[in-house]
């Protein structure tokens, strides 16, 4: 019983080790838009669309559908107030930290965290990690690159 309960402290600690180091399994990508399923993660996605050191945000769009939209969005400090006009926003925290103000309300967001942002609600997110930061972003109605209209904060 004592072996038991040791193994699964050590079992434990290992395992928070092996998160808190960053070598946590990368998320992976199983979407289809049309007849063929596409499968990626995101270090394969990464790798292929870097943020250049020259700039502070980079967007990467994964498909589209009818009706929905998916992208990877890699942020290096922050983004300026904006809201979308037409299109609701999901974003899913895949690596990093920070927060992000939904109007005038602050949200620390860390990895696994998931924010719903309605259309035409002023928001923008803050990047307090050593990284960039990396989020999946969903749109609906898929995201035309044009409905990101800059205001003034809250």
């Amino acid at each position: 019983m004592v072996l038991r309960s040791r193994n699964i402290l050590i079992s434990s600690t290992l395992c928070c080790l092996f998160l808190l180091s960053g070598c946590a399994p990368t998320p992976r990508f199983y979407l289809r838009y049309g007849p063929v399923l596409s499968e990626t993660d995101l270090d394969r996605i990464l790798a292929e669309n870097p943020l250049p050191a020259t700039e502070n945000y980079k967007v990467v769009t994964l498909g589209k559908a009818q009706e929905i939209s998916h992208h990877i969005v890699q942020i290096r400090d922050r983004e300026l107030p904006h809201i979308h006009k037409v299109h609701d926003l999901t974003v899913v925290m895949l690596r990093g930290q920070g927060y992000l103000m939904l109007e005038q309300r602050r949200i620390e967001l860390a990895v696994g965290d998931v924010l719903f942002i309605p259309r035409s609600v002023v928001h923008y997110f803050v990047n307090t990690f050593t990284e960039p930061s990396v989020a999946m972003a969903v749109f609906s109605p898929p995201f035309d690159g044009k409905d990101s209209i800059p205001v003034q904060k809250p």
